[in-house]
């Protein structure tokens, strides 16, 4: 079985191709070995101009004849490969952070989305600020991270709770150190009433947000709704005994969760790699998990892609964020999320796995991206 892979690049994690082609080779490791699988690959930069990224995928089916695509690419981007993809009538797994969500839920033929999930989960985490007796919230981002749609997730559900966003803080410099916030903790310190943050962050800006933010006068009265990369562990390096203020929020991943599955991709990640994995290497590991279910399973029609799809929806694949089922609506894999809480001056960040989100996914993916909407076209991390 031939496997076409389009991968990107990261000026701000750069270990992200590495880890999740490392990833992928590790999960496949048994059967890469007895060559089973030869992967192809191509790189589409930072995957923002759709003509290179339609070129290669071309390059893969055509000339090296993949019999799976995989693409590591956004949802604004993708479209541009389904007239190739339904011509082939082979599978696209298209592989992403899950930042953006499409403006329907309808799935092209024949594609299957395996993400972070981090609109979701950030959807979830406007639902917890909307829990907040005092109503007042203050959104604040960088220039880069706005242009995606998890955080309009998170601020919708916290305005259908009847939440109110009094103030919006978008920071446009350099994550060094000219980083500054002074306009939004001026704002905070003439606004005592606004205590609730919501606050979308990639995790070096995060890392930097939170320790300006500590310094200020206010901050012990402050509470943060973050995004999943603001509990990354590189965003939260800087904790030391804890912050003045509490942070929530909800993650696709930890690695200290204890199901088989993580101790699995955890022990043998880092035996082949000799080093931890990263959420890239789950991404790579689960992309693996799923090439390796549709090679068992699949072995008479693999270059279908259609049956593929209606094969993976009988099933469940045992990962390592707990078990990955394929939503047959909508073609995503769905998988348990992490609630995790950082109190105020302390250092332990509390974690509760959510098991059973069936029902939060079927009304997240009810709602329907309606409104027009401006954003970057490159996947969500690969900047």
């Amino acid at each position: 079985m031939n496997i076409g892979i389009l991968y990107p690049r990261s000026k701000a994690h750069p270990s992200l191709l590495p880890d999740f082609m490392d990833g992928i080779k590790a999960s496949l490791k048994q059967e890469l070995s007895e060559g089973t699988m030869q992967l192809f690959s191509e790189s589409i930069g930072f995957g923002a101009a759709e003509k290179e990224v339609y070129e290669k995928a071309e390059k893969l089916l055509v000339l090296e004849n993949a019999d799976i695509l995989i693409a590591y690419v956004d949802m604004r981007v993708a479209p541009i490969l389904a007239p190739l993809m339904h011509a082939s009538g082979k599978l696209l797994i298209l592989v992403n952070a899950g930042a953006n969500y499409p403006d329907n839920w309808i799935p092209q033929p024949g594609t299957i989305y395996l993400t972070l999930q981090h609109a979701f989960a950030s959807w979830l985490t406007g639902s917890l600020a909307g829990k907040m007796k005092n109503k007042n919230g203050v959104f604040a981002t960088t220039f880069f991270d706005c242009g995606y749609l998890h955080s309009a997730a998170m601020i919708k559900e916290f305005t259908v709770a009847e939440g109110n966003i009094v103030f919006n803080y978008i920071n446009k410099q350099a994550y060094d150190n000219q980083f500054e916030i002074k306009q939004l903790t001026d704002f905070l310190a003439a606004n005592k009433n606004a205590e609730n943050l919501l606050c979308a962050f990639d995790s070096l800006p995060a890392s930097l947000f939170y320790k300006l933010l500590s310094e200020s006068e206010q901050a012990s009265s402050l509470h943060l709704f973050a995004t999943p990369m603001m509990l990354e562990p590189d965003a939260l390096k800087g904790i030391g005994e804890g912050f003045p203020f509490s942070i929530d929020g909800h993650v696709p991943w930890i690695a200290s969760q204890n199901n088989d599955g993580n101790k699995i991709f955890k022990e043998v990640y880092k035996d082949k790699t000799k080093r931890d994995p990263s959420i890239f290497a789950l991404q790579g590991w689960e992309t693996g998990l799923v090439l390796k279910q549709i090679f068992i399973d699949c072995k008479t029609y693999y270059i279908d892609g259609n049956k593929i799809t209606d094969h993976l929806a009988t099933i469940q694949i045992d990962g390592p964020r707990g078990e990955m089922k394929f939503n047959k609506e909508t073609h995503y894999f769905f998988t348990p999320v992490h609630k995790c809480s950082l109190k105020n001056n302390t250092a332990n960040l509390e974690s509760e796995w959510i098991n059973n989100i069936d029902d939060k996914w079927k009304a997240f993916t009810a709602i329907e991206n309606s409104s027009n909407s401006a954003g970057w076209l490159n996947t969500y991390l690969c900047y």
